[in-house]
């Protein structure tokens, strides 16, 4: 394994850790980084811990590998900021626009996402256990091998978003819209997809074998392979090739 997996591995050891605690309610002392908060800016690998950046506009910032850990970016203008590989562990941003920005590999775990949109985002291997994503757009987004184990997503829009291989045990998807969405591979153990819209979705390798609600679901036009694993009684048609 390459060093770079190691680290990844302790800094999302960590960040379960910290999630299992409460974050502090008090925010520090709001300080300036180096640029206005209407400037986008570069911050690579820097410390904003706990940094109030709400209503913020850092459209196109790069904050690539930043440690976010409890900052505040509650309605801040992220459109197209890139946030690949940051710390983000508790963090507030609920009803941001972080339209086609990126969060690949970033680790969010505990974050607090509601009214939020990530639009056409790339979000690949993002972690987002324990997170709550509810009334969240993610339309168009890329979210192939995300962790979202225990994540509370209720009423949230992922149409035509791409989840191959997308982890969501035990997540609560109640409500939410995966219409024309790409599950391939997706692990959905024990999810509760009560009233979830999977219309033209496509399932093939995914497991649905334990998941809650799928009487209440709509499956119009979903798709599924040979391999798929389904509730006993549940079936869907093979997508075509």
């Amino acid at each position: 394994m390459t060093n770079r997996f190691h680290i990844r591995s302790l800094l999302l050891s960590s960040a379960m850790l910290m999630a299992a605690a409460p974050f502090s309610t008090a925010q520090e002392t709001p300080s300036r980084i180096s640029w206005a908060p209407s400037y986008s800016g570069s911050c690579h690998d820097c410390s904003l811990v706990g940094r109030n950046m709400s209503g913020w506009n850092v459209s196109k910032a790069s904050y690539p590998g930043a440690d976010l850990t409890a900052a505040n970016l509650r309605r801040a203008h992220a459109h197209g900021a890139n946030f690949s590989g940051v710390q983000a562990a508790g963090a507030d941003l609920r009803l941001g626009d972080f339209t086609e920005a990126s969060f690949e590999e970033a680790i969010l775990v505990g974050a607090r996402l509601q009214g939020a949109s990530f639009n056409n985002s790339k979000m690949s291997g993002v972690v987002l256990n324990s997170a709550t994503l509810s009334d969240g757009k993610f339309i168009g987004a890329t979210l192939n091998g995300a962790h979202m184990q225990s994540a509370t997503v209720h009423n949230s829009d992922f149409s035509a978003a791409t989840l191959s291989e997308a982890v969501l045990t035990a997540a609560d998807l109640t409500g939410s819209v995966f219409d024309n969405t790409i599950l391939a591979n997706a692990d959905l153990t024990a999810a509760t997809i009560t009233d979830a819209s999977f219309r033209d979705a496509r399932f093939a390798g995914a497991n649905l074998e334990t998941a809650i609600g799928v009487e209440s679901a709509n499956f119009e036009g979903a798709c599924a392979s040979e391999d798929t694993k389904m509730p006993a009684g549940f079936s869907l048609p093979l997508c075509a090739e």
